[in-house]
């Protein structure tokens, strides 16, 4: 290969990998201006004094002029006003903050639950039974099986959750399938026109968590980074089930509490478009109410936290939490974790160290 062509192939690569990232970044804006829509009737205008506040901080690092509607909707939930400049606009944090914390297109490339048995094979974990992975049936052991010999196991488990197991979001592509309700026919059609999921058994949850919304498996998000050698949990919160759902997620209906560093729930739950609430719909009161297995959530994320490290510094973890007080590992989002819930549940994502992290994201090299 003489010079020049070796030379055309680096620009290349070069320019593809720029446009690629720069195409990831557009993409998040966009999805994160369409969000925004569900929220415009839940804003608090801002004070002269604050928006004059927010601009001065953040000129230090970008102009965010055409943010400052973000900042009127947190300006709801924000208390302490002198801390609403470190509140981080959506489109800003998935745009900016998230890409230069983690490596996108590889964590989408390995974010698959049906790889999770591979890397925390020594962390509880829902149990797979059935895994369908290109549109090809594998048993818990990755080994090949048909139709019939994947519906027997199913059969056999009686209560099988089926998640997708790339590209999932807000609870969609979630499927309980009880054998003792749904026809074998129905459970068939499912796999027929599913490439990629997998199918685990139902987690049995810690009373604790049954008590606030038995139908649906209350989950723990945790926010962690992994920066200067050390693995700092963020943000920790919990998604609670509403109204019979089978599935947490705030796009769902469900309503979320922040989590105190004792384990104990804070005063004020939310819904994703800011409303607020000191009590789940089903009667439970959030202030003091103490999530058992909160502590060894947090040990098991610090453990964790090293094998996900050349593909994302940024990581939101879900866990449940057995019904023997022990932590379960249901989701890992290695890029593009949800931002909002955090933001209204615990204030600031970075809290004083923002200015740091934006000096980095903005001053340095990645």
């Amino acid at each position: 290969m003489n010079k020049l062509v070796a030379l055309r192939l680096r620009i290349r690569d070069r320019l593809l990998r720029l446009y690629t990232d720069d195409y990831v970044k557009l993409t998040r804006r966009r999805t994160a201006r369409r969000a925004f829509n569900a929220l415009k009737d839940h804003l608090t205008p801002l004070t002269p004094a604050l928006k004059q506040d927010i601009l001065s901080f953040w000129g230090q690092y970008r102009d965010v002029k055409k943010e400052l509607h973000w900042f009127e909707f947190y300006n709801t939930a924000c208390e302490n006003k002198e801390l609403l400049k470190y509140y981080i606009p959506d489109n800003i944090y998935y745009a900016e903050i998230d890409t230069f914390f983690t490596n996108a297109r590889r964590a989408e490339a390995i974010d698959d639950k049906n790889l999770y048995d591979l890397y925390f094979h020594d962390i509880n974990r829902p149990r797979a039974i059935i895994r369908k992975i290109n549109g090809e049936l594998f048993d818990t052991d990755y080994q090949r099986i048909n139709t019939e010999q994947a519906i027997e196991r199913c059969l056999q488990a009686r209560q099988v959750v089926s998640k997708q197991a790339i590209d999932s979001c807000g609870g969609h592509g979630v499927k309980f399938f009880d054998v003792s309700s749904e026809s074998v026919d129905e459970l068939k059609s499912w796999l027929d026109k599913n490439d990629n999921i997998v199918i685990q058994e139902v987690v049995k949850q810690h009373e604790c968590l049954n008590a606030i919304h038995a139908d649906s498996i209350n989950t723990i998000r945790i926010m962690s980074l992994f920066l200067d050698g050390e693995v700092t949990i963020l943000s920790a919160l919990l998604r609670m089930g509403a109204g019979g759902s089978r599935v947490d997620n705030g796009s769902s209906g469900g309503v979320f509490c922040g989590i105190n560093a004792d384990g104990t729930l804070k005063e004020v739950g939310h819904y994703t478009d800011g409303r607020t609430c000191t009590q789940h719909p089903q009667g439970t009161v959030f202030k003091g109410y103490k999530i058992i297995g909160y502590d060894r959530c947090c040990e098991t994320v610090k453990k964790l936290a090293g094998r996900m490290y050349t593909t994302s510094q940024l990581i939101s973890w879900d866990f449940a939490v057995g019904a023997d007080g022990e932590p379960v590992l249901i989701e890992v989002n290695l890029t593009d974790g949800g931002l909002s819930t955090h933001l209204l549940s615990n204030g600031p994502l970075f809290g004083d160290k923002t200015p740091d992290i934006l000096a980095r994201v903005y001053h340095s090299k990645k």
